[in-house]
């Protein structure tokens, strides 16, 4: 897990399988950004071939206390299964999904 900060914006990127430990340590993370007023976010999850349900569940409920706070989460996807699983689950109707970090960035403008 490796944190870039652009201004308003923290990017957040992923790598490999995202799994239970890994999840537990990014709503850790996650809820970092929020105490440190930090509501703007984009998640890369363009090296990730796996993310368990329970990584989901985190950054459905952060996106909601992201929102309370008028912030976002948005994601970067490229990897077909994950685009399918995002599609499947109708979380690609939760998150605006983008192909690129520079995409995801400018949409928060």
């Amino acid at each position: 897990m490796k944190v870039i900060s652009d201004d308003d914006i923290d990017i957040v990127v992923l790598e490999g399988r995202i799994d239970q430990e890994a999840s537990a340590e990014l709503e850790t993370l996650l809820e970092g950004f929020i105490n440190s007023e930090r509501y703007n976010i984009c998640i890369d999850l363009m090296n990730v071939k796996h993310i368990c349900s329970s990584a989901l569940g985190v950054l459905v409920a952060i996106k909601r206390k992201m929102k309370d706070k008028e912030g976002d989460i948005k994601m970067v996807v490229i990897d077909e299964n994950l685009l399918k699983l995002f599609q499947t689950t109708m979380l690609d109707r939760v998150f605006e999904i983008y192909e690129s970090q520079r995409e995801c960035l400018n949409a928060f403008d």
